[in-house]
């Protein structure tokens, strides 16, 4: 039995549009994903930009300062009893420094207005000593409101 010419090129016919696909398809594909960043590209650009504003702040040595300095020979001991300063606009803590006249200092960074403040000196020499407070805003450091003692 011998298959009708119409079976033939039905089967010719499919065989051929099996090879023709990935020759179309693949082509078409391509030509499709190349143009796929540029429609992308084409949706973002339009844009539009926010204000910006800055400014810059200059942090200010607190107004006042509450501290009491005593020398004690025998300890060879000096005491700052620091019991209130002036707090500072946006200050989140402060720095306060006791500094002998060598340069020789203690400090201590806190959120409380009171703290105490200890250095050991040698007799006999200079005794002069100053007691500082410094506001800070984050870890940006302002100016120092200074002051002096004797012993």
């Amino acid at each position: 039995m011998t298959k009708a010419p119409y079976t033939r090129r039905v089967g010719e016919s499919r065989a051929l549009v099996r090879r023709l696909v990935p020759l179309v398809v693949a082509p078409a594909a391509a030509v499709l994903l190349s143009l796929a960043p540029a429609a992308a590209q084409a949706a973002f650009t339009a844009g539009s930009a926010a204000p910006l504003a800055a400014s810059t702040y200059s942090i200010p040595a607190p107004a006042s300062l509450a501290a009491k300095v005593v020398c004690s020979a025998s300890a060879r001991e000096v005491k700052a009893t620091v019991s209130s300063y002036a707090t500072v606009l946006r200050a989140t803590s402060y720095t306060l420094t006791l500094t002998a006249s060598d340069g020789t200092a203690s400090s201590t960074t806190t959120t409380q207005q009171t703290a105490v403040l200890t250095q050991t000196f040698v007799p006999g020499g200079s005794r002069a000593y100053t007691v500082s407070v410094q506001a800070r805003v984050g870890s940006w450091i302002g100016s120092p409101l200074t002051q002096s003692y004797a012993c």
